[in-house]
């Protein structure tokens, strides 16, 4: 078995390269790392081109599982120095993978008739975008869509708090509002009552006085400037949570996952009420 032992290695070189967002789009390509994501990526069928491990730091079974199944993947075994010098956790696990991008758009979606869709609007931290989509897979949720300008979904703090979700629901990405609305009005065109949900802290709605049953797309606003006027101004309504505290909002994955999990809850009590 090959060990590749320098980090100037041109492969690893390349690889390491993935860690900064000009080189991924450039190349198509993204680097995970962790036993769960990789799993999940596999399990899944992501497209992924190459897996790195190193002997020394595989003491999961599960690890170890991934890396001696047959077929898939090319494998590529480093020494502990090696990984270390592409590893972006504190106590690393062994494994990784360089995966090439899937990239989207709305028009590629296929909506089912209770379609619940989220959409991140030009968010900057990846690790509030990766905690949405997480939330977004654990709620149900058919699709999440990314409006631009926006943090890379494929940023390894944004991969990394996906947990795992980023391959288990379509993530498109509409390159501004225009491309977002123009497909807003192609879904109703098809015959889809699609309803638009915008979230503001100064909505005029309580969240809970809003019916979120039929098929829904939910605006989440920006860390800083929340949701624009005008995607404020196209949605069919404007809704807020309660702050009944001293606080006067909510970190953004925070207050997404409030909000789609009281979708989620009507939803559930709607469907019961249906037997």
């Amino acid at each position: 078995m090959l060990v590749i032992s320098s980090a100037q290695n041109p492969r690893i070189k390349a690889i390491r390269r993935l860690n900064m967002r000009k080189y991924r789009a450039r190349e198509g390509r993204y680097l995970i790392e962790g036993i769960r994501i990789v799993e999940e990526a596999l399990q899944r069928s992501a497209p992924v081109e190459a897996l790195l491990y190193c002997p020394d730091l595989l003491t999961s079974e599960r690890a170890r599982v991934l890396v001696e199944q047959e077929g898939g993947p090319e494998r590529i075994a480093v020494t502990r120095e090696v990984f270390t010098s592409l590893s972006r956790r504190d106590e690393p696990q062994g494994i990784a993978a360089v995966v090439r991008t899937v990239t989207r758009r709305p028009e590629d979606l296929t909506l089912p008739a209770d379609a619940l869709i989220v959409v991140a609007w030009q968010l900057q931290t990846a690790g509030n975008l990766g905690a949405i989509i997480r939330t977004a897979d654990a709620a149900g949720v058919h699709a999440v869509i990314i409006v631009e300008p926006s943090v890379d979904l494929y940023d390894p703090l944004a991969v990394r708090a996906t947990m795992g979700s980023l391959y288990a629901l379509p993530i498109a990405i509409a390159s501004d509002e225009a491309e977002l609305m123009s497909w807003f009005a192609k879904v109703r065109a098809s015959g889809l009552p699609l309803r638009v949900l915008g979230t503001s802290a100064h909505g005029q709605d309580l969240l809970w006085d809003v019916d979120c049953t039929g098929p829904l797309a939910i605006l989440i606003g920006s860390e800083q400037d929340g949701l624009p006027e005008s995607a404020r101004r196209a949605a069919d309504v404007v809704a807020r949570l309660p702050m009944a505290g001293s606080a006067s909002s909510l970190n953004v994955s925070a207050a997404a996952a409030a909000i789609v999990y009281e979708v989620l809850r009507q939803r559930t009590i709607a469907a019961r009420s249906r037997r």
